[in-house]
Order: structure tokens, then C-alpha cells, then sequence
């Protein structure tokens, strides 16, 4: 082992100056270290966590958006507009495919999901194990598809429904639909790679271009 000479006098002066013995200083100066760096992991996934629920909108957004550049498809973001007469809601992204048009909702739990994806509610477990009933966020999924069907005129068998949700949320959600689905962030792009692999034709370039172009005189974020 190299003798590191700055080290061993810096210790020396040190131990003189506080009149302690240099083995038992060397001994505390360990001691600090583990504990300097024990509290730092501790600390570390606590405050991952909070990143994650502070920022899972620019996350995700982030993923859809990589999906969108990686294929080549247009991108809405924050589609926002009448449900009635009075009321506004808000699309979070609007994925213009190849074959169909993806209305893409974000949510963050803070635990686990679980249920059937026609039930109204789902059970939420959190980290201790505690359970409690939460809104279905496929509920709104079909409801936002039904209402933009409704106003823009398109039919709802070339759209699809897609809940993303945080990666830290574990999914045990009983299903059958091939037109709405709740995944993890992380299996978006795998996601949207199957349902473009389904043997239906493409939309029609310029038709797709007329529906972009629909959707987007009806969008209130700009106005």
C-alpha cells in the first residue's frame, strides 16, 4: 500500500491540534464517513419519489414525445376542449399514428392499482398495505374519447384510450379491451409498436392530415 505522506501529516497536525490521538481521529473520521453516506441513501429514494410525483408530467410527456420523434407521427399536447356547452376538459397528448389515433391521459399513484377495467373504482394499495377505493381513470379515458368523437366528428373504432401511469405503480388490472388500456410509462413505446403492428390498413396521408388539422382548430389552450 502507497504511503500518502499529505494525508498522514494532515491527520498529525489535526490529532495535535485537538489533542486527540490519531488512530482514535482516523477511527471518528470513519465513523462520519459511514454515516455521511448511510443518510445520503437513505434519503435518496425518498426524494427520487418526490422528483417523480413533481415532475411525472414532464416525464411523461417526455416519453410520449420520444415515441412521437422515433416514428415519425404527429403530436398534440395539451388538448384542451368543450365537453358541453359550458364545460372544458383536457386531453394530455394526442398521438396521430399510422392506424390510430391515441388520446393519452397521465396519472401518478402513490401505490399499487388494482381491479377490473370495467369497474367503476379501483383499489389503490399503498406502500403499508392500506387499501381505498380511487376513480378508474379509464372511466374518463372512454368519456374523453366519446366527447372529442362527438365534437369532432370521427369515429371512435380509429381511436384508442391509453392511461400512463408512474413505473413505481404496480399494475393487477383484469382486462380484455383492445381499445383502452392502463400501463407504466416505460411500456409506452412497446405498447404503441403492437397496436401499429395490427393488420388494418394505414389511415390515408392526406385524410390524416385533415384530422390533425380538425383536432387542432378545436384545441382552447391557444385561445
Amino acid at each position: 500500500m502507497r504511503f500518502d505522506y499529505n494525508y498522514a501529516m494532515t491527520n498529525l497536525i489535526l490529532a495535535e491540534a485537538l489533542n486527540i490521538p490519531v488512530k482514535q481521529l482516523i477511527f471518528i473520521i470513519a465513523v462520519s464517513l459511514v454515516v455521511v453516506v448511510s443518510f445520503l441513501i437513505l434519503i435518496f429514494f425518498p426524494i427520487r419519489r418526490i422528483l417523480h410525483r413533481t415532475r411525472f408530467l414532464y416525464l411523461f410527456y417526455k416519453k410520449v414525445r420520444s415515441v412521437a420523434l422515433d416514428r415519425d407521427f404527429y403530436l398534440i399536447n395539451q388538448f384542451v376542449f368543450y365537453t358541453d356547452e359550458k364545460n372544458k376538459d383536457m386531453i394530455d397528448h394526442i398521438l396521430f399514428g399510422n392506424k390510430f389515433i391515441y388520446l393519452i391521459i397521465s396519472q401518478y399513484y402513490d401505490g399499487d392499482l388494482v381491479g377490473k377495467q370495467t369497474d367503476h373504482s379501483l383499489i389503490q394499495v399503498n406502500k403499508k398495505g392500506e387499501k381505498k377505493y380511487c376513480d378508474n381513470p379509464v372511466e374518463r379515458s372512454k368519456f374523453l374519447m366519446s366527447r372529442l368523437s362527438m365534437s369532432t366528428g370521427i369515429d371512435t373504432v380509429m381511436m384508442i384510450g391509453i392511461v400512463m401511469v408512474n413505473d413505481n405503480c404496480k399494475l393487477q388490472i383484469e382486462t380484455n379491451s383492445k381499445q383502452f388500456y392502463i400501463i407504466q410509462r416505460s411500456k409506452f413505446p412497446a405498447l404503441i409498436k403492437a397496436i401499429e403492428q395490427r393488420k388494418i390498413g394505414n389511415i390515408n396521408p392526406n385524410q390524416l392530415d385533415n384530422l390533425v388539422k380538425a383536432i387542432d382548430k378545436l384545441n382552447k389552450k391557444k385561445r
